[in-house]
């Protein structure tokens, strides 16, 4: 479960820290400004101010008896438990949220078992009519597409956690809940036996990359930056890669939103496009496409994409396309550690 660090704490609430095993004393008001929720751990470091060891929780500096001076630079974990933060363990959460947060090539595995046939031939042999119904409810149509249906999907994608952390009703549709289910299912169910090895493999990784894509969102927000990985699922057509992208503000100039779409059909072959938005109304596409019928049919219809944007309101400074793969691109996103909070409660 990944969440945020913007749950809110009932008014007055006190979280005083407990390390090793001590109830530490801190001010009320100190206490609740850190907004945490029980189940959430936090990470915090020694850092010397005045000559003196502080703790940092989330840009906040806390005066902690028993702290040495020869702690500082050094990192703690602490969990909310009961309303205290207790210091635990960390070897174990910090290797799986390590793994997670540097994940290499997100998504990797999901459009694979997103491929038409492959989810639904497991979930026939798991024979869960109720994991069924809900992965009929994932699906989106291609032929029956809208943006309402893709904003669902996208929240929907955010996870259950986060909506719950926040106090609003989830979507009812939540692809690693599904998942989750139907590998325990696997597992339980004594047919793992009966099943191609490599599709409940692919179960796991699939997991892995949602919450992976979670973990870096949580911490790209603690960076003010926006990145968002997920993979659309279709009744009627091969799985949609979708990415957004939106880097600091830099010396006042608004950031540049980048969403990049990735499909592939039997009828037009791979194609890539992506979209930067700059000064919430100025579009720069570039499509590449390796099936020459499709490259010349975007040419040439270019005009009509321009007037479908204004009337959006939106006005198209370019339209590039490309014949050919698009090349492989190094992410310029990075995890700096900066405000890393971390809910892992389930």
């Amino acid at each position: 479960m990944i969440s945020g660090a913007n749950a809110l704490v009932e008014p007055g609430r006190i979280h005083p820290i407990f390390l090793e095993g001590k109830l530490l004393p801190l001010q009320a008001k100190a206490a609740a400004e850190l907004g945490l929720k029980d189940g959430q751990v936090v990470q915090g470091n020694v850092r010397l101010q005045h000559d003196q060891p502080m703790l940092m929780l989330q840009g906040k500096a806390f005066a902690v008896p028993g702290l040495l001076a020869s702690q500082v630079g050094q990192s703690m974990w602490f969990k909310v438990q009961d309303g205290n933060l207790v210091s635990i363990n960390s070897s174990s959460l910090v290797s799986r949220i390590a793994s997670l947060l540097y994940r290499p090539n997100v998504n990797s595995v999901l459009p694979q078992l997103f491929q038409s046939g492959q989810l639904d031939a497991l979930l026939s042999q798991v024979k869960r009519p109720d994991l069924e119904a809900q992965w009929r409810g994932i699906q989106l149509s291609i032929a029956q597409l809208t943006p309402a249906a893709i904003r669902q999907t996208m929240m929907a994608a955010m996870g259950t956690e986060v909506w719950l952390s926040k106090g609003v009703q989830p979507p009812a549709q939540d692809t690693k809940q599904l998942l989750r289910k139907l590998l325990a299912e696997v597992n339980n169910s004594g047919i793992g036996e009966e099943i191609d090895s490599g599709l409940v493999e692919k179960l796991t990784h699939a997991i892995d990359d949602i919450e992976a894509s979670q973990v870096q969102a949580v911490q790209a927000q603690a960076q003010q930056e926006v990145l968002f990985n997920m993979t659309i699922p279709f009744v009627d057509a091969n799985p949609i890669e979708l990415t957004v992208r939106r880097g600091p503000r830099q010396d006042g100039e608004q950031p540049v939103l980048t969403v990049n779409v990735h499909s592939k059909t039997e009828d037009l072959g791979p194609i890539w496009l992506k979209s930067q938005l700059m000064n919430a109304q100025q579009i720069e596409l570039t499509m590449w496409a390796v099936n020459e019928f499709v490259v010349s049919q975007a040419r040439a219809r270019s005009y009509l994409l321009g007037d479908e944007l204004r009337a959006a309101g939106l006005n198209l400074r370019a339209f590039n396309v490309v014949h050919g793969e698009r090349p492989n691109e190094l992410s310029d996103w990075a995890p700096t550690g900066r405000g890393l909070v971390v809910d892992v409660s389930a």
